[in-house]
């Protein structure tokens, strides 16, 4: 049931948050308009949002599992770093969209 929530989460903010951005492109050419600014803004702000909230629910996965195999065998700790870092993309991602729009 935990991964249905997260899932069903997940594709409401992806599903709402690219309607956002269509919505603040499509409004372009009000560019007086403070409710396209105002979409311009939300939207980003729900991209960076999304990518960050997926990345601490990818993270907090990763994590233990991680530190568990370093614990267990310190030539894992290269992999696990690595393993962990990967989210972080999402993040990265996130910010680049924020200065796209």
């Amino acid at each position: 049931m935990k991964k249905l929530a997260v899932a069903v989460l997940v594709f409401n903010v992806v599903v709402v948050g690219a309607s956002l951005i269509g919505l603040a492109q499509e409004l372009k050419q009000f560019q007086g308009d403070a409710m396209a600014a105002a979409l311009k803004a939300f939207a980003a702000a729900f991209a960076f949002v999304g990518g960050a909230l997926a990345t601490a629910i990818a993270q907090s996965r990763i994590g233990p599992a991680a530190v568990a195999a370093v614990a267990e065998n310190r030539e894992n700790f290269v992999s696990a770093l690595i393993f962990v870092a990967i989210p972080e993309t999402l993040v990265v991602f996130g910010f680049v969209v924020v200065f796209l729009l």
